[in-house]
């Protein structure tokens, strides 16, 4: 995705083709890979939304009534969301459907429930803010959409920093650190990386982190893996003070162990513009590691080849 059509994303105004959306308690999404991002980034935006992602076929063990189910599949074609959207509708739930065509929207419109259309002709993951502004639009979260819409950053800054990152992980292993608040990203990074680039990544957050996977870098880590490992940490300069401090002193004992540290700041003065900064930078770092290493980033052949065989 270039800058100009991140910027058509943000600005586009999607609307519900047919049906009514109620009020609700709460939200669940029902949604795999790519199309289960856009309520990791709502709440991204917002850590107090009431909202949930299944991912899985049918339902979740205790899926409440005051609750609006919403599958989200970009082709229209995944079998869990499917299975999602037909079992909440056998059961009478409020139901709603984001998606580009496939079976998905063909159900929905049998049975007239609430759609909203995005654009097709591309991977989910670089679909975020097309399906992101659909779910907005279905939650009634226009102050959110309106925030996206204002995101402000420089390309320029974005590409040298995407260039940056690229550069440093090439042929590596990379591991993505961020805060709770932030985790979001680090798992868009880990996605890109693993489809995009054709390579192993990892994410996890802070504090969680140091309780557990830390300790597998020591110096006793095996060599192969332990050569071969980065670490990013997503830093933001609003960061609580704590979890701050954590990172310093992880960057520090990592260093004292010769393990490899790369920082990327979540730069910006409002969530929404750190969310799509930080999320342009991950899509190009993505397509220029591609580049460096000769793979087609829209391409996921074993992911294809997995699916014809189920």
């Amino acid at each position: 995705m270039t800058y100009e059509e991140l910027r058509q994303a943000l600005a586009l105004e999607p609307e519900i083709v047919q049906g009514t959306v109620p009020h609700v308690a709460r939200y669940i999404v029902g949604g795999m890979g790519g199309s289960a991002l856009p309520p990791e980034a709502l709440r991204f935006l917002d850590l107090a939304f009431p909202i949930s992602v299944h991912r899985d076929y049918d339902l979740p063990e205790d899926a409440p009534e005051d609750t609006l189910y919403i599958a989200i599949s970009h082709s229209g074609n995944t079998a869990e969301t499917l299975s999602f959207a037909k079992a909440a509708h056998e059961r009478g739930l409020p139901l709603a459907v984001i998606t580009s065509g496939g079976a998905l929207e063909a159900f929905a419109r049998e049975h007239t429930v609430p759609l909203v259309l995005v654009p097709r002709g591309m991977q989910p993951r670089s679909a975020l803010f097309y399906q992101l502004g659909a779910l907005l639009r279905l939650v009634g979260r226009s102050d959110l959409a309106a925030d996206l819409r204002k995101a402000d950053f420089r390309e320029s800054d974005v590409e040298g920093e995407a260039q940056r990152l690229a550069a440093a992980l090439a042929d590596t292993l990379p591991h993505f650190y961020a805060s709770r608040k932030n985790a979001f990203l680090a798992w868009v990074a880990k996605i890109h990386t693993n489809e995009g680039a054709k390579m192993p990544a990892y994410a996890n957050a802070f504090s969680e982190l140091n309780h557990n996977e830390m300790q597998s870098f020591d110096r006793m880590a095996p060599p192969g893996i332990a050569s071969a490992v980065r670490f990013v940490l997503l830093r933001d300069p609003q960061e609580d003070a704590r979890v701050a401090r954590r990172m310093e002193v992880f960057k520090d004992v990592l260093h004292d162990r010769e393990r490899t540290v790369h920082e990327l700041a979540l730069w910006g003065e409002t969530r929404a513009t750190q969310l799509a900064r930080g999320w342009f930078v991950l899509e190009r770092y993505e397509r220029l590691l591609a580049q460096a290493r000769g793979v087609d980033p829209d391409s996921v052949p074993l992911i294809e080849d997995f699916k014809k065989r189920l």
